[in-house]
């Protein structure tokens, strides 16, 4: 064996056998090595910390042979439930000096839906890899996955024959044995798999199928559009459809016919299929609408939104604990109705002319903070996912895919973890959203994209206890010497907000210097790169004692590591206050006290 080997060994890949753990179960990684010196040895050193501090190490020897190796290393999750960890793997050679390393988050949670990583799939055609897709699915580390129309029609999920194949409405060939393998592969990952469906819709045939016109509901308002007068029947078309069902008519959720006709439809569906829940959608709020039996009756107009909590309590209440539920309150209209309700999981799909219950639109990284915050509070402490579609008309317009604005995107993720929320983006493998037809993916991550994204899902498994674990804002005052600072996310500054529970505070610092549009959505496909920051000097206005800070971030300089900081208690006219150095900030950083 070559004792030289410095540079030549790289880890290709950290893989583990589960996305998220049971307290006290055994962790397996399987650990790939490349050699481009063909045949070396070493040894191995693991350590495992939780937020810093070590709770695990493990040690031994690796070799590789003809180019290649494998480390299978084992670990036992602590018996403490929704923790997160991370595992840091170094290799060294037989001079005792360090050739590769590489990071690796461990959420230990007894079930998804207090830290939810929401996914999606939309391919499930003949041609489609399960075993390998899921498999990069958990990489990425989701514990969740919202299977995009997979089934046969809204009102009818599978057909009644029992057959496993079928056209989705707009003529793609689904293979239902394959969403089951889908379903099964996810199952011994511990990802959950939610069956995506609308709450309130049905197509063309719907009358064949015992749905009676009776139930549908009529615009109370006029819309001067066609189809969309004052008294019509409230539908939306899709677009081509080869099967004829083109239209979505909607129906009454009041209705107690309508309730009982769509829930046993989507009980039967899960319960087919092997399905963990039911992910329910809509098209957004389209003002005040009218029963059948109460058209022309102004005070009897409605609008949808307003029966969304009354519908999902019932739907949660038959479904039971045998299924979890997960609802789309599209533009966040009437997402006040859901965070009330008994869903498992908060779920809303922002666009930025939509308007929050203040009056405030969605449109810039602030606008995610606040429905964030909001979410929580009025939800008891759920954390709100958010599928906010990134350079939407850009990406429409692309003849040839191209790729995701970087920056766009990093900042936009930063905007929404750090403040405590979580992304509907990633899916089908490697892809990312850019439109609310799941299917459409005409942008797609870089390689540098890839690495940074993947390093961003670690962290937010391995600090998921700072991030969405009770610390709210505190209002404490932050500067940062000769930078300029806001606590909303203004244009050319660092956003800088603090939040605490009892014991802990957390320093959000997202680098927004020198980008001037806080518009999240990138709508052109441009967006300004973040200046990196290098040696700030971080002023913080608290009165607590603590030994060190932990410094902290996803960017490539730290990769997930925390560093521990000196700190400094110091007073000016404004306070006592902690001096902390900060060595770098690209995108966000995170500092932590405990």
């Amino acid at each position: 064996m070559k004792k030289d080997q410095k540079q030549t060994v790289s880890i290709q890949k950290i893989s583990a056998d589960r996305a998220v753990y049971r307290p006290g179960f055994p962790v397996k990684w399987t650990v790939r090595l490349s050699d481009k010196g063909q045949e070396s040895q070493g040894t191995y050193h693991l350590v495992v910390t939780h937020l810093g501090d070590k709770v695990g190490q493990k040690s031994g020897e690796w070799t590789t042979k003809e180019g290649e190796g494998t480390i299978v290393l084992d670990w036992r999750s602590p018996s403490m439930d929704y923790q997160g960890y991370l595992a840091q793997l170094e290799l060294r050679n037989l001079d005792g000096q360090i050739v590769a390393h590489a990071n690796k988050a461990i959420d230990v949670s007894s079930d998804w839906t207090k830290f939810p990583r929401y996914g999606y799939l939309t391919e499930f055609g003949g041609a489609t890899t399960p075993e390998k897709t899921i498999e990069q699915m958990k990489d990425w580390q989701l514990n969740s996955i919202e299977y995009y129309d997979w089934k046969f029609l809204h009102h009818q999920l599978i057909p009644e024959d029992g057959a496993m194949t079928w056209q989705d409405w707009s003529g793609r060939q689904i293979d239902g044995n394959k969403v089951k393998m889908y379903i099964q592969q996810a199952k011994k990952a511990n990802i959950v798999s939610m069956s995506y469906n609308m709450i309130y819709a049905a197509t063309n045939n719907y009358q064949e199928y015992g749905v009676k016109a009776d139930w549908l509901l009529h615009y109370a308002e006029e819309h001067g559009e066609k189809g969309k007068h004052k008294g019509e029947v409230f539908s939306f078309e899709m677009g081509d459809s080869p099967s004829g069902q083109s239209t979505l008519f909607f129906f009454d959720l009041d209705c107690s016919e309508w309730q009982t006709y769509i829930i046993q439809k989507n009980q039967e569906a899960l319960a087919v299929m092997g399905f963990d829940g039911w992910h329910g959608d809509t098209v957004g709020e389209w003002g005040k609408m009218w029963a059948a039996a109460d058209i022309g009756q102004e005070d009897q107009a409605k609008y949808v939104k307003n029966s969304y909590r009354s519908f999902l309590n019932t739907v949660k209440e038959r479904l039971g604990n045998a299924y979890y539920l997960s609802f789309n309150p599209v533009g966040a209209q009437g997402i006040e109705q859901v965070n009330t309700s008994n869903v498992d999981v908060l779920y809303a799909e922002i666009w930025p002319w939509d308007k929050d219950s203040e009056g405030n639109l969605y449109e810039d990284y602030m606008s995610l903070k606040r429905e964030i915050d909001q979410s929580r509070k009025e939800s008891g402490g759920k954390s709100l996912i958010i599928p906010a579609y990134m350079e939407y008309d850009y990406a429409a317009n692309q003849k040839i895919r191209q790729s995701f604005n970087q920056a766009a995107v990093l900042l936009t993720a930063a905007a929404v973890y750090a403040a405590g929320g979580s992304r509907m983006e990633l899916g089908n493998g490697t892809e990312m959203l850019s439109n609310e037809y799941f299917p459409s993916n005409q942008l797609y991550m870089s390689c540098e994209h890839q690495k940074r994204q993947h390093a961003l899902q670690e962290f937010i498994v391995a600090y998921q206890n700072i991030l969405r674990d009770g610390l709210e804002d505190n209002q404490k005052p932050i500067s940062i010497d000769q930078e300029k600072t806001s606590i909303d996310g203004q244009a050319d500054t660092i956003w800088a907000y603090a939040k605490e529970k009892e014991g802990m505070e957390a320093i959000q610092l997202i680098n927004l210097s020198g980008v001037m549009d806080v518009t999240w959505r990138a709508n052109e496909g441009k967006k300004e790169t973040p200046k990196k920051k290098s040696n700030l000097t971080v002023k913080y206005y608290t009165e607590q004692i603590y030994p060190h800070a932990y410094l902290t971030s996803p960017d490539p300089e730290f990769d997930g590591l925390s560093k521990k900081v000196a700190i400094t208690q110091k007073r000016d006219q404004r306070g006592i206050y902690l001096e902390i150095p900060v060595s770098s900030l690209e995108y966000w950083a995170m500092l932590y006290f405990y």
